[in-house]
């Protein structure tokens, strides 16, 4: 396949790097993990389809809000039971991603970085699908505002129907996915947070994050793939490197010293995806230093 694997864990590796995205199988190797990822990853369209066709609830809310009374409250609870369901199912892969994330980057981070991403090309695939999978869901996620609003309302109705038969998020589950239910881009979080337990044992993984956004963005620059669903998806899974070693590195992708060709990168997205503009909102918003510790040369390249 002619893979080339340059200075991985250096500070800015350079990558010549090829990864066959269109036809990678697992190695034996690969065979434990692939199989135990692949189960979380069929999950994805699934639950991408939640929040696609989430409508929630504002009708009967704000009915039960301006005019409160139990026919009213019953009405919206009992509508918001099935968007609670949606929720709970978003919730649950959160965390299912967040433990595909980990086997993939303690696997890929194992032994020699060369010659185990040359070996493990199918993870290297897999690592690309969940990010893709971050960048699409959270996007998705900041045009459903309403759903933070039902799951509040529905804490604040909870304690009036303790005993309602078709409840399934008790009060101690939606505490605990309160938190979740808040954040713009929940499926970054989750994923970033998995990301860093594992780092406090491997210092290799911040790397390896660096030069995934940077394979990705090799092979776009080379025009290494014709078709242009591969091109997106490599775009994709670049951002959400990006955006992924931005929340989890305490300095930030933007400055000297970030693994990223970062720069390239966003100038790349500007020139070769215009119709994808939401990549590069991606890494403006979805990541953590952008608006403090951004250089004004690199985010003079978003104007």
């Amino acid at each position: 396949m002619g893979q080339v694997f340059t200075s991985l864990f250096s500070k800015k590796p350079a990558c010549d790097i090829f990864v066959d995205i269109e036809n990678a199988k697992p190695s034996d190797r690969e065979q434990k993990v692939y199989g135990e990822v692949k189960e979380i990853l069929a999950k994805n369209e699934a639950v991408m389809k939640l929040i696609v066709d989430y409508k929630g609830c504002q009708s009967l809310c704000r009915e039960a809000m301006q005019n409160a009374n139990e026919q009213t409250e019953t009405a919206a609870f009992e509508g918001l039971l099935q968007t609670i369901d949606s929720i709970q199912q978003i919730h649950i892969h959160s965390k299912d991603i967040g433990t595909a994330c980990q086997l993939l980057l303690e696997s890929l981070s194992k032994d020699d970085a060369k010659q185990t991403l040359e070996d493990q090309q199918a993870l290297v695939k897999q690592f690309g699908d969940a990010l893709v999978f971050i960048i699409d869901f959270d996007q998705k996620r900041l045009e459903c505002p309403q759903l933070s609003n039902d799951f509040a309302f529905y804490r604040r109705l909870l304690p009036k129907f303790p005993k309602h038969p078709d409840v399934r998020v008790k009060a101690e589950e939606a505490s605990s996915m309160a938190l979740f239910t808040a954040k713009s881009f929940p499926m970054i979080s989750a994923m970033a947070q998995a990301t860093s337990e594992v780092m406090d044992s491997n210092e290799k993984i911040l790397a390896l994050i660096g030069t995934m956004a940077n394979a990705c963005y090799n092979m776009l620059s080379k025009k290494n793939f014709e078709n242009q669903n591969t091109n997106i998806f490599l775009a994709k899974a670049m951002t959400g490197a990006i955006v992924l070693y931005d929340n989890v590195s305490d300095s930030g992708v933007f400055v000297r010293s970030s693994h990223v060709q970062i720069k390239d990168a966003i100038k790349l997205l500007k020139k070769d995806f215009k119709d994808n503009p939401y990549l590069l909102n991606a890494v403006r918003y979805f990541t953590k230093h952008f608006r403090d510790d951004c250089p004004a040369n690199i985010a003079a390249l978003f104007d």
